[in-house]
C-alpha cells in the first residue's frame, strides 16, 4: 500500500487543524510501505480530547487503518518513536 503525496498532505493539514505541532511517521510504513496494513502516526499538540476525532478524520482520508499516538497521551513511547520515525511535519 503506497499512499500518494497528495493525501498524505491533506493528512498533515487535517493533524494541523486539529492542533499537531508535530508528526511522525513510524511503523511498517516507514519502513516498507508497500507491504504496510496500517499507517502509524506519533502526533505532538493535538489536545487528548480531540485525539479520536483527529484519528477518524486521518482514516477517512487514508481510507486504511489508521493509529495516532499522542506524545501527551504516552510521552516515553513518544521519545522511542522520535528516534525512528520520519518527521512528516514540525511547526516552526
Amino acid at each position: 500500500m503506497v499512499i500518494s503525496s497528495i493525501k498524505m498532505k491533506s493528512v498533515i493539514d487535517s493533524l494541523r487543524r486539529f492542533g499537531a505541532r508535530r508528526i511522525l511517521l513510524f511503523g511498517s510504513y516507514a519502513e516498507t510501505p508497500e507491504k504496510a496494513q496500517d499507517v502509524d502516526l506519533a502526533v505532538e499538540g493535538i489536545p487528548l480530547a480531540r485525539l479520536l476525532d483527529a484519528d477518524v478524520a486521518v482514516s477517512d482520508i487514508l481510507a486504511v487503518p489508521c493509529d495516532l499516538v499522542s506524545r501527551e497521551e504516552n510521552p516515553d513511547f513518544f521519545k522511542i518513536i522520535q528516534n525512528s520515525g520520519k518527521v512528516l511535519y514540525e511547526e516552526g
